[in-house]
């Protein structure tokens, strides 16, 4: 993910045209390839780890539009499979929900993608829907407790934390229409023994954040408004993800990353094949170079999220700081979208009757 995290729909852009050419060794249709982006640092560590080694390979050219997945699936909608404005996107489990639900997005031929036996299982199950293979993984954020290292006597160690005393009255609670509000909500349901089909379990988590009431400072509801929160020191503690925790540390801010004792929340980011692409087969070429191990490498250490690649060879730097590999993304929790998704304006509602 992760560079919005917002449950939300946008306006839609024309659809764009393609043509069929013989790139030497196989026919394929297209040699422009148009694909979905986080904007800023997140597109331009994947131009550096994935595109530019797949331009150089295969002589096409990669058009690359930013936004978030809300706008891109709203887009895909207005065209419904005919000729699609993307060849591939960049989806978060929230949006694969919704796109699978309206055969926006194409089931994986997994034999036609290069390295695909080297991707973790755990996060290839993430990625689909049910029992079907729609995504192939890139990186994983860990949601887990960001907080300010000088209001910290100690550093939390598991999600329960966010209600001790040392915060204050300081404390950043995201709405559940936030990608970490419901992440929050899904940690405090492992951690006590929960899950999202559980009412009563979800009660449970409830009560809990009445802890919270006249405790909360901010509310952010998007990513910068989460990065200003903690900088500014108006919450001295939130749920938000590893990478942006560990990159405002290394700028300097006093900031500090608890990886939950129960588990953190996987936030995973997959790309997509839109249904009804005429480049399909470049595509596939596409998801194999994203899978290769040397790129995976490059863009997880770019962004300081654990890649989806298991045969990477990190540096030391990141092996000793950043959670990764099968055995952690076995532990994580995760945000059954086909259970929130369906009751969101009514936890929304509740949430709003603890924080107004």
């Amino acid at each position: 993910m992760l560079a919005g995290g917002a449950l939300a729909l946008s306006p839609t852009v024309p659809a764009l045209t393609s043509c069929t050419v013989d790139t030497g060794s196989s026919s394929v249709t297209g040699t422009d390839l148009t694909i979905c982006a986080f904007a800023g640092a997140w597109s331009d560590t994947l131009r550096e780890a994935v595109i530019e080694p797949f331009e150089e390979e295969t002589g096409a050219t990669v058009n690359v539009v930013v936004g978030a997945p809300s706008e891109w699936l709203a887009q895909l909608r207005v065209a419904d499979r005919q000729r699609p404005p993307f060849d591939l996107m960049a989806f978060t489990p929230d949006i694969v929900v919704q796109a699978a639900a309206l055969e926006l997005i194409a089931p994986l031929e997994t034999d036609k993608i290069k390295h695909f036996d080297e991707l973790s299982p755990t996060l290839l199950s993430a990625a689909g829907v049910g029992e079907t293979t729609y995504g192939v993984p890139l990186t994983t954020g860990t949601c887990g407790l960001m907080y300010r290292t000088e209001h910290a006597d100690r550093a939390p160690e598991n999600w329960s934390d966010i209600f001790d005393e040392q915060w204050g009255n300081f404390v950043g609670v995201p709405p559940f229409t936030y990608s970490p509000g419901l992440e929050l909500l899904a940690g405090l349901l492992q951690e006590n023994g929960g899950t999202m089909d559980d009412e009563n379990a979800v009660d449970e988590v409830f009560t809990q954040l009445e802890q919270l009431s006249g405790r909360a400072s901010v509310f952010p509801s998007d990513a910068g408004s989460m990065l200003s929160a903690i900088q500014q020191g108006d919450a001295w503690v939130a749920p938000f993800w590893d990478g942006r925790a560990f990159a405002m540390a290394d700028a300097g801010d006093p900031v500090g990353f608890s990886y939950p004792a129960s588990g953190g929340v996987g936030a995973l980011t997959s790309y997509y094949v839109a249904a009804g692409t005429e480049r399909e087969q470049l595509a596939y070429e596409f998801l194999g170079t994203l899978a290769q191990a040397e790129n995976q490498k490059v863009f997880g250490e770019g962004t300081l999220y654990a890649a989806a690649n298991l045969t990477i060879d990190y540096s030391d730097e990141f092996e000793a700081r950043i959670a990764h590999g099968e055995e952690v993304f076995k532990s994580f929790a995760w945000v059954d979208y086909t259970q929130a998704i369906p009751r969101l304006e009514d936890w929304q509602t509740r949430w709003n009757g603890i924080f107004g």
